[in-house]
């Protein structure tokens, strides 16, 4: 294993080791939040029973507080309606621990009776027409309540004292009423807004109503409802209610469509509708309903098509409302949660809190004890009291879970920690390790430095042996005067290159003109008359040239006689190798120049002999004069005379 390899394991080794520490350090943190959270979660254990006696005590008192409250305001209602009736009394128990509500009326003899079962129907609407008040303002949500012949069980003479109570708790309360009733209210002391029905279902019932005083009684930002208008809902064509802030009151006799405005409300918060709702003839119905702002909510009923339920919000152009990129239209069998969020009307536990059904008069009296605390809510505080409740109990299961899992955790943490004990000696014994792997380094640093140098020095041995056998051999060339001689010799031998070159050329050319001179020797000797004296002209120039050029041969192969056949053989010295390599090319074109030369002589030879040629068929004249020449002298340059000269 190398030195480098050594240190590759090493800090391998010490990745690993380094993870380790940090999984050790881990776990350490996770051993002390975790021991901390135990700790903490046994000590509010300890407590529970100290906690929840506290709240429990709390709940009571609150309670106990409530219930007085509540005790009161109704004995009150009860008996400005009804003088002379028993005492409304609140028992409040507890069930399956949560609070539970009876209520009763107190007998003379301290007794207790039950409102609904053992009392008349007068006592029965007081004290719904009072719980329902109580709930609408305690469920935190919109401040509307609409009673459906709430005062039905009430005697008449006693009529007036009912809504000069609700008038009176609405008011206080600021809870806007719509009190249906088949009374003649209109003579009532109390502030009442009164509407009254007109006409027949079968030509379309009307509502006459103070609009105008209406219109005048509402701020523009105040909360509430403006109006209700039915379009070709049952016996309505169309036909609005107008609405104050206050209690409002909508009168006529039985069965003239009184009872559809309540209706028609389910239908519009609670989704409680049929198609029997849409008028006979017609192909939807159609609910408005003004509310702040000018705005308008809108529900249209449409049998046989999709979706059946319409729910819409509208400005008071008639536009479609929309905010942050929504728009209030919705359809489907369910009311849409815009509308429960912008009005606050919706059933409570259930219950329908806000808007009263007449089938159904009796409002919580016949709920369960529990349910009955649950709507109430018996004060904010109560229900404060059972969220603390709800809490504790979800905190001590969840203490219960952290004590079980956390000590199986700790139990975990402290086996996984202890196989890693020995985790600093280990760092130590690898950092010293670390420290020898390093000086083994540079050990081997100095190892192959020295290593190189005996590669050097090597090398450099080797070197100067090589240099002594060169001096050895160089020890035999000859002087520098040798190599003075075969440069010279080197000067002529590239002369004659020179020379050899020129000589084949003149070969090349007398080649020529000995061909031309056979072409002339067959002339005949008398040339006749030249028809053409230009082209004469031209070819006597061309044989002058010839013969020119045959002259300069034959001295460049007079000059090449007096060579020797060989080169001399040079006495080497350094560089003499090249040199010898360089003369033997000089021969070798040597040779090739002499070839060239003999091609020449042969080519002049056969020039001549064609020339004569030319000269025998001219009869030994010259075809471009006409005047006797020999091929020699026509080769070597011959005169034309003119024609008449020739003549």
């Amino acid at each position: 294993m190398t030195p480098l390899d050594i240190q590759d394991a090493l800090a391998r080794a010490g990745r690993l080791l380094a993870r380790l520490e940090a999984t050790r350090d881990r776990d350490r943190d996770a051993l002390a939040a975790r021991t901390k959270a135990v700790a903490a979660a046994k000590g509010r254990l300890a407590q529970r029973d100290a906690i929840d006696t506290y709240l429990r005590d709390l709940q009571q008192d609150a309670n106990r507080r409530s219930v007085a409250t509540f005790e009161t305001l109704l004995t009150a209602l009860v008996q400005e309606v009804l003088p002379g009736e028993k005492p409304v009394r609140l028992d409040l128990t507890t069930e399956r621990g949560l609070p539970a509500l009876d209520i009763g009326v107190e007998r003379p003899d301290g007794g207790r009776e039950d409102v609904l079962e053992d009392n008349g129907g007068a006592m029965t609407n007081v004290v719904g027409m009072a719980l329902r008040l109580i709930a609408v303002v305690k469920s935190g949500l919109g401040r509307f309540l609409a009673l459906d012949e709430a005062d039905c069980w009430i005697a008449p003479e006693r009529v007036p004292a009912f809504y000069r109570v609700l008038d009176d708790g609405a008011a206080r309360l600021g809870v806007q009423c719509l009190a249906i009733s088949h009374h003649d209210v209109a003579g009532f002391e109390a502030g009442l807004t009164v509407s009254r029905i007109a006409g027949r279902p079968e030509t379309g019932v009307v509502i006459d109503g103070p609009a105008a005083a209406c219109a005048a009684a509402w701020r523009p930002g105040m909360p509430g409802f403006r109006f209700v208008r039915l379009v070709d809902v049952q016996g309505f064509a169309d036909a609005t209610l107008p609405l104050s802030p206050g209690v409002n009151a909508l009168v006529g006799p039985n069965n003239h469509g009184k009872s559809t405005v309540i209706r028609a409300l389910r239908a519009v918060f609670y989704g409680e509708v049929r198609d029997s709702l849409v008028r006979a003839g017609a192909s939807a119905a159609r609910v408005e309903i003004g509310v702040a702002g000018g705005r308008v909510l809108r529900y249209v009923r449409q049998p046989k098509r999709t979706p059946v339920n319409l729910w819409s919000l509208h400005e008071a152009d008639g536009a479609l409302v929309q905010e942050d990129g929504t728009t209030f239209e919705t359809g489907g069998r369910d009311v849409p949660a815009w509308v429960e969020r912008l009005f606050g009307i919706t059933r409570v536990e259930e219950l329908d809190v806000h808007v009263a059904h007449q089938k159904f008069p009796v409002f919580l009296l016949g709920e369960k004890p529990a349910r009955r605390s649950a709507v109430l809510s018996i004060g904010r505080e109560a229900g404060l009291i059972r969220d603390m409740q709800a809490l504790q109990r979800e905190r001590v299961t969840e203490d219960q879970r952290t004590t079980r899992e956390g000590e199986r955790e700790i139990a975990r943490l402290r086996e996984a920690l202890a196989g890693l004990d020995g985790l600093d000696a280990l760092a130590a014994a690898l950092h010293d390790l670390q420290a020898r792997a390093l000086a083994l380094a540079g050990e081997a640093s100095r190892l192959r430095e020295r290593e190189a140098l005996a590669d050097r020095l090597a090398r450099a041995g080797r070197l100067a042996t090589g240099a002594a056998a060169r001096a050895r051999a160089l020890a035999d060339l000859p002087g520098p005067e040798a190599g003075a001689e075969l440069g010279r010799r080197l000067a002529e031998a590239r002369h004659r290159q020179i020379v050899g070159r020129r000589v084949l050329t003149t070969a090349a050319d007398l080649a020529g003109a000995a061909g031309r001179a056979a072409a002339l020797a067959g002339l005949p000797p008398e040339a006749p008359a030249p028809r053409d004296t230009a082209q004469a002209t031209s070819h006597a120039a061309r044989l002058r040239r010839l013969a020119r050029d045959l002259a300069d041969a034959q001295g460049r192969a007079a000059a090449l006689r007096d060579l020797p056949e060989a080169p001399p053989r040079p006495v080497l010295r350094p560089g003499a190798a090249a040199t010898a390599r360089r003369l033997a090319e000089i021969g070798r074109g040597l040779a090739a120049a002499r070839a060239r030369e003999t091609a020449s002589r042969d080519g002049l030879a056969a020039a001549e002999a064609e020339m004569a040629q030319v000269l025998a068929r001219t009869g030994g004249l010259c075809p471009a004069c006409g005047t006797p020449v020999a091929p020699a002298s026509l080769l070597a340059g011959h005169r034309h005379a003119r024609p008449e000269a020739a003549a």
